[in-house]
């Protein structure tokens, strides 16, 4: 059994509650079309407040609400604003130098030929380093003359030396003859100690002397009894006294000679000495530290002996090199630069009109900066302050050590130097990280008693490098944000965004 669709028809009261929605869907339908085109709808604007209020509350303008722990995260710092001593400055040009205490330029002292070059430009070298090698003919000659005049010293003081014992043994031997012992004991006393010739003839003179004077005595005796006639004993007292005479004569001039050749001995040693010692100090005036000279052994040096060798005077970085291989050189040609540069000069002219500036400087650190590096500051210590005004420029030169250890600080760069002109002892003043600047306008944020923020316009007067002079807008012990404040910049202009 087939079934057909059923249509249905309307009743009466189905008819009305449809034409009763379609009324109501075209009125709502007119009531929007009429909002889009400009007429007021206040239930709409309603609606969009509210929706805008519910991300950030509803402020004042120009206040800043900013929850604790965003306040933490941007580091917010807040300050009392002081008023008190300003420092007062200007920033005058200057420029670096090399540290002319640690600047060298090194010349060979002798002539020749370089031999060797082992440095290039620009390279670090330590204290003593080879910068070069040169063989040179002066430099041979005065070492082999070195080694000569040694020789020659060393051999006079072994003759000296011996001239020594011989005198001392000498006049120990004549102390013992005086004694009057025999002759055969004192030989054999001094028989090994060196005397020379002096043993032989003192020796002997003394024997004769003891054989004549017992002759002499025997003699006597004799005579005084008979047994021996005068003219015997005249002849045994005329030797006794001869060979006393001998012996006399003998002991005066042994005494006189054994010291004169001591004497003699001592001034060939001197005389070798200072020989020695002129080679040594030519060779010292040629640019050898003595301590080198002392230790040097020209004859182990083989071709070498020639080689004068130019070292580093402390260290420092190669800044200028003018001398190459096989090149001959001497005394009046530059061969290298060579400047420490861990420290550096600061130098700026500075013209009268600043000279007060200059009172009390000396020894006193001074700030600058260069525009290769910005926003980092230097300092340097002031050891000159200048005495003299130059003529042309009508300024005096102020010169600062300055510390180097990157190498950052070139010679050459142009600097400024910040130069203290005075104080002001009453100003108020905020800290230049205070202050913030949008559309032309600077101002600070002041924190208020509930822990919102102000905006506060305020008019810079003077600066420095820390801080800036505040002539309108802030009263002594305002609260001022001092770290942060661009975060609460950052937090004002998004929401006046967002109002726009």
């Amino acid at each position: 059994m087939s079934t057909a669709p059923r249509t249905l028809q309307p009743s009466g009261m189905g008819a009305s509650w449809l034409a009763a929605c379609l009324l109501v869907g075209a009125a709502l339908g007119a009531g929007a079309m009429y909002a889009a085109r400009g007429v007021p709808g206040a239930a709409l604007g309603e609606r969009a407040e509210e929706k805008k209020g519910g991300d950030h509350d509803k402020h004042e303008p120009g206040i800043v609400a900013l929850a604790e722990e965003k306040q933490k995260s941007a580091g917010i710092e807040v300050s009392p604003v002081p008023r008190g001593r300003f420092a007062l400055s200007k920033w005058v040009t200057g420029r670096l130098t090399p540290n002319e205490d640690r600047l060298a330029h090194v010349y060979s002292q002798v002539e020749g030929v370089v031999h060797d070059v082992p440095v290039r430009y620009g390279q670090r070298v330590k204290a003593g380093d080879v910068l070069a090698v040169v063989d040179s003919q002066q430099v041979g000659k005065a070492k082999l003359a070195l080694v000569g005049d040694r020789q020659d010293a060393r051999i006079a003081a072994v003759n000296k030396d011996w001239a020594q014992k011989v005198y001392d043994n000498t006049q120990a031997l004549i102390r013992e003859l005086e004694k009057g012992d025999p002759p055969q004991e004192i030989a054999e006393r001094f028989r090994d100690k060196p005397i020379g010739e002096n043993r032989e003839q003192l020796v002997s003179a003394y024997a004769r002397l003891q054989q004549t004077r017992a002759e002499n005595d025997r003699s006597k005796s004799l005579a005084d009894r008979g047994s021996l006639s005068q003219r015997e004993y005249q002849k045994a007292k005329a030797d006794f006294e001869a060979a006393q005479a001998t012996y006399s004569s003998l002991l005066e001039q042994i005494r006189f000679t054994s010291g004169q050749q001591l004497l003699k001995a001592q001034q060939a040693l001197d005389q070798a000495r200072v020989a020695e010692g002129a080679s040594r100090s030519a060779l010292v005036i040629l640019g050898y530290r003595e301590a080198d000279v002392q230790k040097m052994d020209p004859l182990s040096e083989g071709e070498e002996v020639a080689h004068y060798t130019l070292k580093a005077p402390f260290a420092g970085t190669v800044t200028g090199k003018e001398v190459v291989l096989n090149e001959r050189v001497g005394p009046e040609k530059k061969l290298f630069d060579l400047a420490d540069l861990s420290t550096v000069w600061v130098q700026a002219d500075i013209f009268e009109k600043d000279l007060p500036a200059l009172v009390g400087l000396q020894g006193r650190q001074v700030r600058f900066r260069a525009g290769t590096y910005p926003g980092r500051r230097f300092e340097a210590k002031v050891f000159y302050a200048g005495d003299i005004v130059e003529e042309k420029t009508r300024a005096v030169r102020l010169t600062a050590a300055a510390e180097n250890p990157d190498g950052a600080l070139k010679p050459g760069m142009f600097v400024e130097v910040e130069l203290p002109i005075g104080a002001d002892e009453n100003v108020i003043q905020v800290p230049a990280s205070a202050l913030q600047d949008h559309e032309g306008k600077t101002f600070v944020f002041v924190r208020l008693e509930d822990g919102q923020f102000r905006r506060r316009d305020v008019t810079v007067g003077r600066t420095n490098e820390q801080a800036a002079e505040v002539a309108e807008g802030l009263k002594e012990g305002d609260q001022v944000v001092v770290r942060g404040a661009f975060a609460l910049k950052t937090e004002l202009l998004r929401e006046q965004i967002g109002e726009d």
